[in-house]
């Protein structure tokens, strides 16, 4: 990409805005593959990625509920049914990783298709779509705050964000009709996600949207994405239909607190990450506020040549989603010795929207800025435009060539032998009766991607619904906590419990085997063994230990 791509033939802001269609459809389609080839290279891992082991196999579930049957997670209530139900058919008919290739695929070309009109919007030349995603992939890696992502593995919020995006676009083109329904299809797919958008959205148009369309006139919208959001919404709010409130609480405490405090609740980490964390944030805003006011600098130059004026609006969302971060930060403060209270309200991802909202304003601002600089020849543009070339480049060298050097699928990269749990996993597969209850070890997430066999309990899979939730931790605590000194520790592998403890918890949960390393052995009865891992039978009797 050179510095004359992204320049087009001056023209007054009219002519832009009447030949942006017919530029718009010539570049459409090698925009979307380019873009979508920068999705494969940057987040093209290996199946299974992190959430996939859950996703993934939450639609085989559903679509075949023998597939895995007695699995706690998976026969706990589903939430995310338009996903379910658009992708989970594929199971029936192509393997896990064919379904989560295929899923991918169509996540990666939506979002790059929705980037791409997205960015027309705000930046109408050739390839800057290209440029702007780059920078909004390596900026939303580098320097996340709640561990958001947008491309990577297939799931529902993939959708979701492509929704956000078409909505975006038409927020800029100020069709808030069309605004209103996209936000309900983004709801439908994922409520969080489409939920945190909607609302700043609304803040937008309270305050600047109304005088471009008034409420009457967005009524049939509004209609439209209320029907698609219950949709989404209905079955999360079912979650808590049938638990008492003592439930709910002790549940949405598990949830933020003990499971997954690195999205809900940054303050309760370890210091140095939360500084760095803040600190990520505060990197974005600063570039927020330079690309924003170097913008409305240039607005003062001849209008063949002003930024985009959506850019104004973009900024807005960005400034939205880090508003709702700060608030969230000032609740988990405000309660922060009262962490039940704290849980039910957030528990609703206060710093998700963040994530995705502030490098994607500053990906595009920076886009529109660099074009704009190229236009009027000022000496900064072209060093920008390489810094931005050589920051997108770096990102993308240093992700293919991780993987290269590392080619293990990235839920399995805490696997300490990976050939050996790919081996037991098909023996396993290969060898037991299909309905067969197993307890694994603690940190694996791939098991039952890899067997199509039910696990007592697995870290990663916390269920959603608040009983499920609350016999989740339940059984974590006791199967991989135990006490050693008068410390209470946990343990990866159900070997370090000792036979005794092994079979009681055996009988307890009704498992038929054991998955263990070969740390610490057992006693048990062994149906298969390599070089890290013991397969162990579980006998109708307690074994002798006196040997």
């Amino acid at each position: 990409m050179k510095p004359s791509d992204l320049v087009m033939r001056p023209s007054t802001p009219d002519q832009i805005e009447d030949s942006a269609p017919r530029a718009k459809r010539s570049w459409q389609v090698s925009e979307v593959l380019l873009i979508a080839l920068l999705f494969f290279v940057a987040t093209g891992d290996p199946t299974p990625a992190v959430n996939e082991t859950h996703y993934i196999a939450r639609l085989k579930h559903c679509w075949n509920p023998q597939w895995c049957a007695g699995d706690l997670f998976l026969e706990s209530t589903d939430t995310q049914l338009v996903f379910i139900w658009l992708f989970g058919w594929l199971t029936r008919f192509v393997s896990l990783p064919a379904t989560a290739w295929i899923g991918r695929v169509v996540a990666w070309l939506f979002v790059a298709w929705s980037w791409q009109r997205l960015s027309w919007r705000i930046v109408p030349r050739p390839l800057a779509a290209v440029l702007s995603a780059g920078l909004f992939m390596a900026l939303n890696a580098y320097l996340q705050m709640a561990g958001e992502w947008v491309v990577g593995g297939v799931e529902a919020k993939c959708f979701a964000y492509g929704f956000v995006l078409l909505a975006l676009a038409e927020v800029v083109q100020r069709r808030w009709g069309l605004v209103c329904a996209l936000l309900g299809a983004a709801i439908a797919f994922h409520p969080i996600v489409g939920g945190w958008s909607a609302f700043v959205c609304a803040i937008i148009w309270l305050f600047a949207g109304r005088r471009e369309q008034g409420l009457m006139s967005l009524l049939p919208g509004i209609v439209v994405g209320l029907l698609l959001a219950f949709v989404g919404i209905a079955p999360a709010l079912s979650l808590t239909w049938h638990d008492s409130p003592d439930v709910v609480i002790e549940a949405s405490r598990i949830y933020v607190f003990d499971r997954l405090p690195h999205h809900l609740a940054i303050l309760s980490l370890p210091e140095a990450e939360v500084r760095t964390r803040i600190a990520n944030q505060g990197a974005l805003l600063v570039m927020l506020l330079a690309f924003a006011w170097t913008a409305r600098r240039l607005r003062s130059a001849p209008d063949d040549v002003a930024p985009a004026a959506g850019c104004r609006r973009i900024a807005q969302f960005a400034w939205g989603g880090a508003t709702i971060a700060g608030a969230g930060l000032l609740i988990e403060l405000w309660l922060l010795n009262d962490p039940q209270a704290a849980a039910k309200i957030l528990r609703y991802y206060w710093f998700r929207l963040t994530d995705f909202s502030a490098p994607m304003a500053v990906a595009l601002l920076a886009t529109s800025t660099i074009v704009a600089g190229l236009q009027l020849r000022r000496r900064w543009a072209v060093p920008l435009f390489i810094a931005a070339l050589c920051f997108v480049g770096w990102y993308l060298a240093s992700t293919s060539y991780a993987r290269v050097q590392s080619p293990v699928p990235p839920a399995d990269v805490k696997i300490a032998d990976y050939p050996a749990w790919v081996e037991v996993c098909d023996w396993i597969a290969a060898n037991t009766p299909p309905n067969s209850l197993f307890l694994t070890p603690r940190l694996n997430l791939s098991f039952k991607w890899r067997t199509g066999r039910p696990e007592v309990v697995n870290r990663k899979d916390i269920p959603q619904d608040a009983h499920n939730i609350l016999d989740w931790n339940r059984r974590l605590k006791d199967i991989y906590y135990t006490k050693f000194g008068g410390i209470e520790q946990t343990v990866d592998s159900v070997g370090a419990l000792g036979d005794e403890r092994v079979y009681e918890l055996t009988k307890k949960y009704h498992a038929d085997f054991v998955l263990a390393d070969r740390s610490q052995l057992l006693s048990l009865p062994v149906a298969f063994k390599n070089e890290d891992y013991v397969v162990y039978r579980v006998p109708d009797r307690r074994p002798d230990t006196s040997r």
